[in-house]
Parts: structure tokens; C-alpha cells; sequence
């Protein structure tokens, strides 16, 4: 290839380029952009501080209560199987489980001493989680995939619509458990979930949650999560939670591994 053919497509690459990101900040995309209320920063439901819980005994009391809120309303068959896992964990005889997961959808936005960055663009809201994980919401008008496709994962698949500055969610295909009492809280693959999210003030998010579950639960389980605005952090600080993971599973035992040279 001459000199000459190679500043040629230097040129056309380089135009290529232009091209997608002028596609990308269209005037259009600005206008919707604009349109968008900033959810920037970190959020989180209670100022659990360093000591990771509240301080204050009112708050105190709540965060409390709110871990107390985790347990599903299961119907009967699906409660009797949680009876026997939580009877079973205070007998100490069932395996351990590797920590330090993420946490998955729905139990990031339910447990109470999570924090969230938000990210909000026209494609799509992002949530960054302290625990670990990201949760996408798309809403770029895309579906859901049929259920013959669809993938079950940790975070399920989130499809949102604006309704002025409400983000409305759903989200299916999740298959990550909630945590209540010290052992696994499952639900179906039958799991829906709704959300209508929106800010009170600069300050506050709301998320109207609707959990809909026709095999585990016994009725819609409804709640509204508050979320309060993180002063002075602008996004989520890395977090090393087990460092180099020196405690593997052996033989359903936890053990203890030399460190890493």
C-alpha cells in the first residue's frame, strides 16, 4: 500500500469516526438528553456510615424494621421450604456459600445497607452498585426477548419507558434470591417486577416496587423504597471485599488458603 492509499483511509476512517459520533450527539439525542432529570451521584435508603448502621436510634429503628421487611409473603408450600431452610441454618448444617457476590434485582434496591450510583442517559438508566454488579435499564424502546430466549441472570432483564420524569421498569428473567433471616429467600421464574422511579427533590428518590410471583408469592408483594442523596461522593468508591479470596470451599467446609506470592 502506498503512502498516499494509507492517508486515504486515515481520511475515510477518520470520517467514519466523525460520522458515528455526530450520529451519537445528534440534535435529537441532545433534546432527549435534556429532557432527562439528573439522577447523578450516589443514593442510598439509610446513612449506615462506617460502622454500616445507622446512628441515629430512629433511623436505627427503621433499618431494622426494613431487614425485617425482606421475607417474601410466600404461599403456603413456598413459606414451609423457607421454615426448613432457616431451621436448618440455625442447626448449622447448611453449606456454606461464597461471599462477596453481588447482590442481584431485586434484593440490591431492598437491602438496606446497599448504595447506588445512577447513571441516566436517553439509551439507558444504569445503576452502579456498592456490592458489586451493574443493573441496565434499557430505554431505547426495545422489548423483552420471548421467554423460549431468554436468559436468566442475577440481574434479569429491565426494559424502562419515561412517563415525564417517572422511569417506569420491568423487569423479568431474574433469578437471583433475596437474603432474609440469614438464608436464601428464592422466588420463580415466573418473577415480574414493576417499578415507577422518580425523584421527590434533588435529594430523594422513590421506587414504587410491585414483585409479582404467581408461583412463590401468595399476593403482589408492594412496597416504596426511599433513597436519600449521598452528600459529597460523586460516584461509588471501588470496594476489595475479600481481597485476594483467601477462604475457599473445601469439601463444604470453609478453609483458609496461604496468600498469593
Amino acid at each position: 500500500m502506498t503512502s498516499w492509499s494509507r492517508i486515504a483511509w486515515t481520511l475515510v476512517a477518520c470520517l467514519c469516526v466523525g460520522s458515528a459520533r455526530g450520529e451519537l450527539n445528534s440534535t435529537q439525542r441532545l433534546r432527549a438528553f435534556a429532557k432527562l432529570p439528573n439522577w447523578s451521584g450516589v443514593w442510598e435508603r439509610f446513612d449506615v456510615g462506617a460502622e454500616d448502621a445507622p446512628s441515629d436510634p430512629k433511623e436505627l429503628a427503621e433499618w431494622i424494621k426494613a431487614f425485617r421487611n425482606l421475607h417474601p409473603p410466600y404461599n403456603a408450600d413456598w413459606e414451609a421450604k423457607f421454615k426448613s431452610a432457616v431451621m436448618l441454618r440455625k442447626q448449622r448444617v447448611t453449606p456454606p456459600t461464597k461471599s462477596c457476590t453481588p447482590l442481584g434485582f431485586p434484593f440490591a434496591m431492598l437491602f438496606p445497607s446497599e448504595m447506588m450510583q445512577v447513571i441516566v442517559t436517553p439509551e439507558e438508566t444504569t445503576l452502579l452498585f456498592y456490592t458489586g454488579g451493574a443493573r441496565h435499564i434499557a430505554t431505547d424502546g426495545r422489548t423483552h426477548p420471548p421467554p423460549e430466549e431468554r436468559w436468566f441472570t442475577p440481574w434479569g432483564d429491565s426494559i424502562g419507558r419515561w412517563e415525564g420524569e417517572v422511569l417506569v421498569v420491568d423487569t423479568v428473567a431474574s433469578n437471583a434470591p433475596i437474603s432474609a433471616e440469614g438464608v436464601a429467600a428464592p422466588l420463580s421464574e415466573k418473577l415480574q417486577v414493576t417499578e415507577r422511579i422518580r425523584a421527590l427533590d434533588r435529594n430523594t428518590l422513590q421506587d414504587q416496587m410491585t414483585i409479582l410471583d404467581p408461583v412463590a408469592l401468595a399476593h403482589p408483594w408492594v412496597m416504596t423504597l426511599i433513597y436519600h442523596h449521598v452528600a459529597n461522593m460523586p460516584h461509588i468508591l471501588d470496594r476489595d471485599c475479600a481481597e485476594n479470596d483467601r477462604n475457599p470451599i473445601v469439601d463444604g467446609r470453609i478453609s483458609i488458603a496461604p496468600p498469593k506470592p
